[in-house]
Protein backbone atom coordinates (compact mmCIF):
# COMPACT_ATOMS: atom_id res chain seq x y z
CA UNK A 1 0.00 0.00 0.00
CA UNK A 2 3.05 2.20 1.09
CA UNK A 3 4.42 1.60 -2.64
CA UNK A 4 1.46 2.44 -4.39
CA UNK A 5 0.59 5.90 -1.89
CA UNK A 6 3.96 7.12 -1.19
CA UNK A 7 6.51 7.28 -3.98
CA UNK A 8 9.77 9.49 -3.35
CA UNK A 9 7.71 12.19 -5.54
CA UNK A 10 4.46 11.78 -3.35
CA UNK A 11 6.45 12.24 -0.71
CA UNK A 12 8.77 15.14 -1.73
CA UNK A 13 5.39 17.12 -2.33
CA UNK A 14 3.94 16.34 1.23
CA UNK A 15 7.12 17.25 3.01
CA UNK A 16 7.52 20.63 0.57
CA UNK A 17 3.89 21.62 0.43
CA UNK A 18 2.09 20.27 3.31
CA UNK A 19 4.91 20.56 6.11
CA UNK A 20 5.30 16.88 6.61
CA UNK A 21 1.59 15.40 6.92
CA UNK A 22 -0.81 13.54 4.38
CA UNK A 23 -4.08 13.56 6.46
CA UNK A 24 -5.27 10.94 3.66
CA UNK A 25 -2.73 8.64 3.74
CA UNK A 26 -2.84 8.34 7.29
CA UNK A 27 -6.67 7.85 6.68
CA UNK A 28 -5.75 4.74 4.84
CA UNK A 29 -3.40 3.39 7.37
CA UNK A 30 -6.18 3.77 9.70
CA UNK A 31 -8.37 1.87 7.68
CA UNK A 32 -6.52 -1.06 7.11
CA UNK A 33 -5.85 -1.39 10.76
CA UNK A 34 -2.36 -0.68 11.43
CA UNK A 35 -3.34 2.20 13.88
CA UNK A 36 -4.51 -0.34 16.66
CA UNK A 37 -2.26 -3.42 15.91
CA UNK A 38 -0.80 -3.25 19.91
CA UNK A 39 -4.34 -1.98 21.27
CA UNK A 40 -5.45 -3.75 24.34
CA UNK A 41 -8.54 -4.43 25.98
CA UNK A 42 -11.93 -4.28 23.96
CA UNK A 43 -10.03 -2.37 21.23
CA UNK A 44 -7.40 -5.31 20.69
CA UNK A 45 -8.35 -6.93 16.87
CA UNK A 46 -5.32 -9.19 16.78
CA UNK A 47 -3.79 -11.83 19.05
CA UNK A 48 -0.68 -12.78 20.03
CA UNK A 49 1.25 -9.33 18.32
CA UNK A 50 3.93 -7.39 20.39
CA UNK A 51 6.42 -5.08 19.58
CA UNK A 52 8.55 -7.40 17.19
CA UNK A 53 5.66 -7.40 14.64
CA UNK A 54 5.15 -3.71 15.08
CA UNK A 55 8.89 -3.62 14.34
CA UNK A 56 8.49 -5.37 11.09
CA UNK A 57 5.62 -2.87 9.75
CA UNK A 58 7.78 0.03 10.68
CA UNK A 59 10.40 -0.96 8.55
CA UNK A 60 8.20 -0.13 5.27
CA UNK A 61 7.35 3.22 6.76
CA UNK A 62 10.55 4.11 7.31
CA UNK A 63 11.47 2.58 3.80
CA UNK A 64 8.65 5.22 2.35
CA UNK A 65 9.50 7.70 4.79
CA UNK A 66 5.75 8.08 5.82
CA UNK A 67 4.90 11.46 6.48
CA UNK A 68 2.97 10.66 9.80
CA UNK A 69 3.44 9.71 13.44
CA UNK A 70 3.02 6.05 12.72
CA UNK A 71 5.55 4.86 15.45
CA UNK A 72 4.49 7.53 18.09
CA UNK A 73 0.83 6.59 17.90
CA UNK A 74 0.94 2.60 17.11
CA UNK A 75 3.84 2.00 19.05
CA UNK A 76 3.06 3.98 22.10
CA UNK A 77 0.15 6.15 22.77
CA UNK A 78 -2.62 3.69 21.23
CA UNK A 79 -1.17 0.87 23.69
CA UNK A 80 -0.67 2.84 26.08
CA UNK A 81 -4.28 4.59 26.75
CA UNK A 82 -5.90 1.44 25.68
CA UNK A 83 -4.19 0.17 29.27
CA UNK A 84 -5.27 2.93 31.31
CA UNK A 85 -8.55 3.41 33.22
CA UNK A 86 -10.15 5.94 31.17
CA UNK A 87 -13.81 7.50 30.94
CA UNK A 88 -16.52 7.64 28.21
CA UNK A 89 -15.38 10.97 26.74
CA UNK A 90 -11.33 9.53 26.44
CA UNK A 91 -12.94 5.97 25.47
CA UNK A 92 -14.73 7.85 22.25
CA UNK A 93 -11.51 9.75 21.74
CA UNK A 94 -9.34 6.99 21.39
CA UNK A 95 -11.72 5.18 19.11
CA UNK A 96 -11.47 8.36 16.68
CA UNK A 97 -7.87 8.13 17.01
CA UNK A 98 -7.23 4.13 15.78
CA UNK A 99 -9.60 5.12 12.88
CA UNK A 100 -8.32 8.01 12.00
CA UNK A 101 -10.73 10.88 12.21
CA UNK A 102 -7.96 12.21 14.99
CA UNK A 103 -4.40 12.96 14.81
CA UNK A 104 -2.85 12.46 18.51
CA UNK A 105 0.39 13.38 19.40
CA UNK A 106 2.13 12.91 22.31
CA UNK A 107 5.56 14.65 24.45
CA UNK A 108 8.07 12.90 25.24
CA UNK A 109 10.63 12.46 28.27
CA UNK A 110 14.19 13.77 27.07
CA UNK A 111 17.15 11.12 28.56
CA UNK A 112 19.25 13.68 30.21
CA UNK A 113 22.16 13.81 32.49
CA UNK A 114 21.55 15.39 35.97
CA UNK A 115 23.37 15.12 38.99
CA UNK A 116 26.34 12.68 37.79
CA UNK A 117 23.17 10.09 36.79
CA UNK A 118 21.82 9.80 33.38
CA UNK A 119 17.68 9.23 33.52
CA UNK A 120 14.17 10.16 31.99
CA UNK A 121 13.10 13.70 32.65
CA UNK A 122 9.99 13.97 32.26
CA UNK A 123 8.28 17.44 30.80
CA UNK A 124 7.30 19.59 33.43
CA UNK A 125 4.17 21.29 33.39
CA UNK A 126 2.88 23.76 36.64
CA UNK A 127 -0.68 23.77 38.33
CA UNK A 128 -1.36 27.12 38.80
CA UNK A 129 -4.74 26.74 40.23
CA UNK A 130 -7.61 24.57 41.23
CA UNK A 131 -11.53 25.91 41.41
CA UNK A 132 -14.95 24.32 40.26
CA UNK A 133 -13.52 21.17 38.53
CA UNK A 134 -10.79 22.45 36.65
CA UNK A 135 -7.24 22.93 36.90
CA UNK A 136 -4.88 26.06 35.57
CA UNK A 137 -1.41 24.85 33.93
CA UNK A 138 1.43 26.58 32.69
CA UNK A 139 5.08 25.20 31.02
CA UNK A 140 6.41 24.76 27.95
CA UNK A 141 7.24 21.56 26.16
CA UNK A 142 9.78 21.25 23.08
CA UNK A 143 10.30 19.21 20.10
CA UNK A 144 6.98 17.57 19.88
CA UNK A 145 6.03 15.72 16.61
CA UNK A 146 3.18 16.41 14.84
CA UNK A 147 2.35 19.22 16.83
CA UNK A 148 1.11 21.74 13.79
CA UNK A 149 -1.64 19.18 12.42
CA UNK A 150 -2.92 17.20 15.93
CA UNK A 151 -5.94 17.89 17.92
CA UNK A 152 -5.00 16.39 20.92
CA UNK A 153 -1.79 16.37 23.03
CA UNK A 154 -1.21 13.96 25.73
CA UNK A 155 1.21 14.55 28.21
CA UNK A 156 2.63 13.08 30.63
CA UNK A 157 4.27 15.18 33.44
CA UNK A 158 6.12 14.70 36.92
CA UNK A 159 3.34 15.68 39.20
CA UNK A 160 3.49 16.75 42.74
CA UNK A 161 3.79 14.01 44.74
CA UNK A 162 7.31 12.27 42.53
CA UNK A 163 4.65 10.09 40.12
CA UNK A 164 3.96 10.54 36.47
CA UNK A 165 0.73 11.47 35.53
CA UNK A 166 -0.94 12.24 32.48
CA UNK A 167 -3.24 14.62 30.61
CA UNK A 168 -5.52 15.01 27.68
CA UNK A 169 -5.04 18.21 26.04
CA UNK A 170 -7.00 19.92 23.02
CA UNK A 171 -5.11 21.96 21.05
CA UNK A 172 -7.98 24.29 20.76
CA UNK A 173 -7.94 25.55 24.17
CA UNK A 174 -7.65 29.17 24.89
CA UNK A 175 -3.93 30.11 26.25
CA UNK A 176 -2.34 27.80 23.62
CA UNK A 177 0.39 28.22 21.50
CA UNK A 178 1.92 26.17 19.35
CA UNK A 179 5.36 27.28 17.93
CA UNK A 180 6.85 25.01 14.96
CA UNK A 181 10.23 24.26 14.68
CA UNK A 182 12.42 22.92 11.80
CA UNK A 183 12.59 19.22 12.04
CA UNK A 184 15.93 17.98 10.30
CA UNK A 185 13.65 14.96 9.24
CA UNK A 186 11.12 16.21 6.57
CA UNK A 187 8.97 13.00 7.12
CA UNK A 188 8.65 14.56 11.51
CA UNK A 189 7.25 17.86 11.63
CA UNK A 190 7.56 19.29 15.31
CA UNK A 191 6.91 22.19 17.30
CA UNK A 192 7.11 23.66 20.83
CA UNK A 193 4.16 23.79 23.20
CA UNK A 194 3.64 26.85 25.13
CA UNK A 195 0.38 26.34 28.18
CA UNK A 196 -0.23 30.25 29.26
CA UNK A 197 -2.79 29.84 32.24
CA UNK A 198 -4.33 26.78 30.19
CA UNK A 199 -7.95 25.86 32.01
CA UNK A 200 -8.65 21.69 31.97
CA UNK A 201 -11.38 19.94 33.15
CA UNK A 202 -10.47 17.62 36.08
CA UNK A 203 -11.63 14.83 33.21
CA UNK A 204 -8.94 15.70 30.88
CA UNK A 205 -6.64 13.65 33.39
CA UNK A 206 -6.22 10.11 33.17
CA UNK A 207 -7.10 9.03 36.64
CA UNK A 208 -6.44 11.48 38.53
CA UNK A 209 -3.60 15.00 38.58
CA UNK A 210 -1.58 12.91 41.30
CA UNK A 211 -1.76 9.51 39.65
CA UNK A 212 1.24 7.48 38.78
CA UNK A 213 1.78 5.57 35.52
CA UNK A 214 5.13 5.43 35.24
CA UNK A 215 5.84 1.94 35.34
CA UNK A 216 3.42 1.86 32.05
CA UNK A 217 4.57 4.97 30.53
CA UNK A 218 8.66 3.30 30.35
CA UNK A 219 7.06 -0.11 29.13
CA UNK A 220 5.38 1.63 26.09
CA UNK A 221 8.46 3.92 26.18
CA UNK A 222 10.59 0.78 25.27
CA UNK A 223 8.26 -0.58 22.56
CA UNK A 224 8.00 3.12 20.73
CA UNK A 225 12.13 2.48 20.50
CA UNK A 226 11.87 -0.57 19.07
CA UNK A 227 9.19 0.83 16.36
CA UNK A 228 11.96 3.40 15.66
CA UNK A 229 14.91 0.58 15.41
CA UNK A 230 12.43 -0.40 12.62
CA UNK A 231 11.46 2.75 11.07
CA UNK A 232 15.98 3.22 10.93
CA UNK A 233 16.24 -0.46 9.30
CA UNK A 234 13.71 -0.09 6.68
CA UNK A 235 15.28 3.31 5.99
CA UNK A 236 18.89 1.60 5.81
CA UNK A 237 17.63 -1.09 3.90
CA UNK A 238 16.04 1.21 0.87
CA UNK A 239 18.45 3.70 0.98
CA UNK A 240 20.91 0.57 0.15
CA UNK A 241 18.48 -0.76 -2.66
CA UNK A 242 18.74 2.83 -3.86
CA UNK A 243 22.66 2.74 -4.42
CA UNK A 244 22.85 -0.69 -5.75
CA UNK A 245 20.67 0.00 -8.63
CA UNK A 246 22.60 3.36 -9.03
CA UNK A 247 25.92 1.27 -9.03
CA UNK A 248 24.52 -1.04 -12.00
CA UNK A 249 23.47 1.72 -14.13
CA UNK A 250 26.46 4.11 -13.52
CA UNK A 251 29.31 3.59 -15.40
CA UNK A 252 32.59 4.62 -15.80
CA UNK A 253 35.67 3.47 -17.81
CA UNK A 254 33.09 1.74 -20.01
CA UNK A 255 31.78 -0.52 -16.92
CA UNK A 256 29.06 -0.30 -14.65
CA UNK A 257 31.28 1.27 -11.41
CA UNK A 258 29.34 -1.80 -9.18
CA UNK A 259 31.78 -4.03 -10.87
CA UNK A 260 34.53 -2.77 -9.52
CA UNK A 261 36.14 -4.56 -6.26
CA UNK A 262 36.20 -1.63 -3.54
CA UNK A 263 32.19 -0.88 -4.72
CA UNK A 264 31.70 -4.40 -4.01
CA UNK A 265 32.91 -4.77 -0.74
CA UNK A 266 31.67 -1.24 0.40
CA UNK A 267 27.81 -2.91 -0.77
CA UNK A 268 28.40 -6.11 1.36
CA UNK A 269 29.64 -4.22 4.22
CA UNK A 270 27.05 -1.96 4.87
CA UNK A 271 23.77 -5.03 4.04
CA UNK A 272 25.70 -6.84 6.83
CA UNK A 273 25.28 -3.76 8.96
CA UNK A 274 21.81 -3.54 8.82
CA UNK A 275 21.47 -7.09 9.09
CA UNK A 276 23.48 -6.73 12.48
CA UNK A 277 21.09 -3.84 13.22
CA UNK A 278 18.43 -5.78 12.63
CA UNK A 279 19.51 -8.67 14.60
CA UNK A 280 19.67 -7.26 17.65
CA UNK A 281 16.78 -5.05 17.45
CA UNK A 282 14.71 -8.54 17.08
CA UNK A 283 16.34 -9.79 19.60
CA UNK A 284 15.43 -6.80 22.14
CA UNK A 285 12.00 -6.76 20.92
CA UNK A 286 11.90 -10.80 22.03
CA UNK A 287 12.90 -9.94 25.56
CA UNK A 288 10.11 -7.27 26.39
CA UNK A 289 9.07 -10.04 28.95
CA UNK A 290 12.13 -9.12 31.51
CA UNK A 291 12.34 -6.23 33.81
CA UNK A 292 11.31 -3.05 32.46
CA UNK A 293 15.01 -1.55 33.74
CA UNK A 294 16.90 -4.51 32.03
CA UNK A 295 14.14 -4.34 28.48
CA UNK A 296 15.03 -0.30 28.18
CA UNK A 297 18.91 -1.01 28.71
CA UNK A 298 18.19 -3.36 26.23
CA UNK A 299 16.05 -1.44 23.62
CA UNK A 300 18.39 2.25 24.48
CA UNK A 301 21.57 0.19 23.66
CA UNK A 302 19.95 -1.37 20.64
CA UNK A 303 19.05 2.70 19.69
CA UNK A 304 22.33 3.50 19.87
CA UNK A 305 23.30 0.64 17.35
CA UNK A 306 21.03 1.18 15.04
CA UNK A 307 21.29 4.89 14.46
CA UNK A 308 24.96 4.93 13.99
CA UNK A 309 24.63 1.87 11.46
CA UNK A 310 21.71 4.43 9.84
CA UNK A 311 23.54 7.54 9.43
CA UNK A 312 27.00 5.26 8.21
CA UNK A 313 24.95 3.68 5.43
CA UNK A 314 23.35 7.16 4.28
CA UNK A 315 26.65 8.85 4.42
CA UNK A 316 28.13 5.73 2.42
CA UNK A 317 25.53 5.61 -0.10
CA UNK A 318 25.99 9.16 -0.47
CA UNK A 319 29.73 8.61 -1.58
CA UNK A 320 28.80 5.52 -3.43
CA UNK A 321 26.52 7.93 -5.67
CA UNK A 322 29.75 9.81 -6.56
CA UNK A 323 28.66 12.31 -4.13
CA UNK A 324 25.12 12.89 -5.65
CA UNK A 325 23.22 11.47 -2.61
CA UNK A 326 23.11 14.46 -1.52
CA UNK A 327 21.18 16.43 -4.33
CA UNK A 328 17.42 16.58 -5.26
CA UNK A 329 17.68 14.17 -8.08
CA UNK A 330 18.73 11.56 -5.88
CA UNK A 331 16.58 12.25 -2.70
CA UNK A 332 19.56 10.19 -0.56
CA UNK A 333 19.50 13.40 1.29
CA UNK A 334 15.97 12.82 2.45
CA UNK A 335 16.83 9.74 4.58
CA UNK A 336 20.47 11.23 5.65
CA UNK A 337 18.35 13.74 7.06
CA UNK A 338 16.11 11.50 9.39
CA UNK A 339 19.20 9.33 10.38
CA UNK A 340 20.78 12.49 11.89
CA UNK A 341 17.15 13.53 13.58
CA UNK A 342 17.00 10.09 14.84
CA UNK A 343 20.27 10.68 16.51
CA UNK A 344 19.23 13.24 18.63
CA UNK A 345 15.62 12.92 19.51
CA UNK A 346 15.17 11.94 23.07
CA UNK A 347 18.66 11.83 23.44
CA UNK A 348 22.14 11.91 22.19
CA UNK A 349 24.54 9.45 21.34
CA UNK A 350 26.94 10.52 24.48
CA UNK A 351 24.30 10.66 26.82
CA UNK A 352 22.88 6.57 25.70
CA UNK A 353 26.73 5.57 25.74
CA UNK A 354 26.76 7.02 29.45
CA UNK A 355 23.21 5.93 29.81
CA UNK A 356 24.72 2.71 29.08
CA UNK A 357 28.01 2.66 30.87
CA UNK A 358 26.18 3.84 34.27
CA UNK A 359 23.51 0.34 34.53
CA UNK A 360 26.34 -1.86 33.31
CA UNK A 361 28.63 -0.35 36.48
CA UNK A 362 25.41 -0.72 38.23
CA UNK A 363 24.92 -4.22 37.82
CA UNK A 364 28.78 -5.55 37.86
CA UNK A 365 28.70 -3.60 41.55
CA UNK A 366 25.35 -5.57 42.28
CA UNK A 367 27.01 -8.78 41.13
CA UNK A 368 30.01 -8.36 43.35
CA UNK A 369 27.87 -7.26 46.47
CA UNK A 370 25.91 -10.08 46.37
CA UNK A 371 29.16 -12.43 46.01
CA UNK A 372 30.72 -11.01 48.78
CA UNK A 373 27.35 -11.87 50.67
CA UNK A 374 27.97 -15.12 49.53
CA UNK A 375 31.35 -15.51 50.45
CA UNK A 376 30.51 -14.58 54.07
Amino acid sequence: MLKKEMPIEAFSEVAEKKDGFSQCAWKKLAENGWLGVLAKGKWQTLEDVCPLDLMYLSESVGEKLFPGPYSLVAGFIVPLLSQLKLTNKQQELLEMVISGEKLITSALPKLEKSQNKVGFNWPGINILNEENGKIQLTGEIRHIQFLQHTEVILVPFKNNVGGISAVLINTRNDGINIIPEQSADLSKPQGTLVLDGVWIDNDDFIGGPDSNHQELFNEQLTGYLICLNGEMIGGANEVLNRTVNYVKERKQFGVPVGSFQAVKHMIADLHIAIEKARSYSVYVASQTGKSSNETLLNAISSRLFTTDIYKKVCEDAIQLHGGMGFTWEESIHYWYKASIYQQSHITHPAIMTEYILQNLLLESEYSKEFQYNQYE
